[in-house]
Formats: C-alpha cells, sequence, structure tokens
C-alpha cells in the first residue's frame, strides 16, 4: 500500500517564516504503474501573510529543480517552474541579496497573480534538498 502521508521536495525556513512544497501524492492517466503527474502544494507561512496554492509536477519538473539546486549552491539566482502553467519560484542566495538572507519568491501565475518574496535568515541546506529530490523520486515512480 502506497504511504498517503505528502513529502516535502522543498523546505526553506528559519525561526520565524518558511517556503515549503509537499508533494500530496500521484496521479496515472496512462495506466501503468508510474505516475504521469505529482499533485503538490507550495505552503508560505509569516508573522504576516500565510497561504498556500496547489500545483502538479512531472518528470521534467524534478529535473528542473535539480538544475535549480546546482545553480544555488553556486550562489546564482534561480527560478523554477518557468512555463507559466503553474506557480513559480524565484531563490535568490544570500550572497547575492545583500540583506543577508536567501529571498524566495512564490508568484502565482496562473491564477491571483500574486507575488510574495520571504526572507530566510537560516543559510539552507542544499544537500539536504538533493536528498528531499531523491526521497520523491523514490518514492513516485513518474513516466517519462
Amino acid at each position: 500500500m502506497p504511504d498517503p502521508s505528502p513529502l516535502e521536495l522543498i523546505h526553506l525556513s528559519d525561526e520565524e517564516q518558511s517556503i515549503s512544497l509537499r508533494v500530496m501524492g500521484g496521479m496515472s492517466f496512462s495506466g501503468t504503474d508510474q505516475y504521469d503527474v505529482l499533485h503538490a502544494e507550495i505552503v508560505v507561512s509569516t508573522g504576516f501573510v500565510s497561504g498556500r496554492v496547489e500545483l502538479c509536477l512531472n518528470a521534467y519538473d524534478l529535473d528542473s529543480w535539480a538544475e535549480v539546486l546546482n545553480s544555488v549552491v553556486a550562489g546564482r539566482k534561480a527560478t523554477w517552474l518557468e512555463s507559466g502553467r503553474s506557480p513559480r519560484i524565484t531563490i535568490d542566495p544570500t550572497e547575492e541579496t545583500g540583506s543577508g538572507c536567501t529571498e524566495v519568491s512564490v508568484c502565482d501565475v496562473t491564477s491571483s497573480q500574486v507575488r510574495i518574496t520571504v526572507p530566510i535568515a537560516t543559510q539552507p541546506d542544499w544537500d539536504g534538498h538533493r536528498q528531499l529530490l531523491a526521497a520523491v523520486r523514490n518514492r513516485f515512480q513518474l513516466e517519462r
């Protein structure tokens, strides 16, 4: 029986605020034992504003997330999910911002057009995010 609990792909937080992306489950339309898309949600939580937005991810999106991780580890700003079919996430590492914080922006380009930028004071564990990606890929086998 598949594990029904959500699995985090992204978790960026400090003592006051966080942005996470949780994979809620997989959906198969092709009739195979692999998933075609993953049902997920982005959750933003700060003392000022909180919200969530749903999205679907495919195998290409996970490959693209791995590329984003490579960019931010190298200290470069990177944007993920730029296709226009889902919310977009931009990560600006500490070295780039001047504020001493990693700035993470979520833009709901498909619906509300709302954009929020959250400064994360704690340096993210990018290697830990690679492990989260591996865990998502292991649990949810995606059709290519």
